[in-house]
């Protein structure tokens, strides 16, 4: 098998992608980004590199005898005039400041396409993790009746609307009212918000209304930033008085399905991967 460099910012999933790379066989090579990637990385060949030094992160690839490069986990955008600059970043500045000003996308793009300028296949984390992407139909018990599945249409809708502007992956409709869009404060911090709104225009534990909708955004790179959820995601759209979680089928990571299942079923709600919306 081809050997794969995982580029590794923050969370969980450079470490389950590593895993299941171990898992099946596969040789690998992580290049964590310091002051984001886990310590845990450690537990496998890697080295670490300056958010500001991509030339050392191509270069520890490269020497590691990498051919796919998967570019995984949230990194924060940082302060473009406190990075310290390896020379490679510092001839690639203005090219990246220009794909920053159009937004997160604008800029993963130009890395991956950078990246595959220099004789890597970038590829996704689903290309490895194919057994947590979610599948058509819900996860668990439950379903969502008419009413939630016209708040499904409104906020894929919504994110899609949103797109040109690269806003975000997320939006919580209820009975018909957009009740949140997922900005740079990320899924969880927009579901906290939702909890604060009033219960007049949201759901509550005993009567659970609305849905969080997360999907790709339809120009985005699916190589990149593919949504990804949890028990977390889970038990703050509970909190929040949610009747639901929504997902598109083939374009949303699901980790730990079987309790993602287990918690929606005790707190009545559902968790759902519909079908991804035909291109208008």
């Amino acid at each position: 098998m081809r050997k794969l460099g995982i580029v590794a910012g923050s969370g969980p999933v450079p470490l389950k992608l590593a895993e299941a790379c171990t898992q099946m066989g596969r040789p690998l090579y992580v290049v964590g980004i310091e002051g984001e990637a886990r310590e845990d990385i450690a537990a496998y060949d890697h080295g670490w590199a300056r958010l500001g030094a991509i030339g050392t992160a191509v270069e520890q690839l490269k020497k590691a005898g990498c051919e796919d490069v998967c570019i995984i986990g949230p990194v924060k955008r940082p302060d473009f005039s406190k990075l310290k600059l390896d020379w490679t970043a510092t001839k690639l500045l203005p090219r990246v400041l220009n794909a920053a000003r159009k937004g997160d996308d604008a800029l993963l793009s130009f890395f991956v396409r950078w990246m595959e300028d220099q004789g890597f296949k970038v590829v996704g984390a689903e290309d490895v993790l194919g057994d947590l992407v979610a599948p058509e139909g819900p996860v668990g018990a439950n379903a969502p009746d008419d009413g939630a599945l016209r708040d499904i249409d409104l906020g894929a809708q919504v994110v899609h609307a949103l797109d040109d502007l690269d806003v975000g992956q997320g939006a919580i409709a209820c009975d018909g009212l957009v009740l949140a869009v997922e900005a740079a404060e990320g899924t969880d911090e927009m579901l906290r918000r939702t909890a604060r709104l009033p219960e007049t225009v949201r759901g509550t534990a005993d009567k659970r209304r609305g849905v969080l909708v997360k999907l790709p955004k339809p120009s985005q790179d699916r190589r990149v930033d593919l949504p990804m959820m949890g028990t977390q995601t889970v038990e703050l759209a509970a909190e929040a008085g949610l009747a639901g979680i929504a997902i598109e089928a083939g374009g949303a990571i699901v980790f730990d399905r079987d309790e993602v299942a287990r918690l929606a079923d005790a707190n009545g709600m559902f968790v759902y991967a519909f079908p991804r919306p035909e291109k208008s």
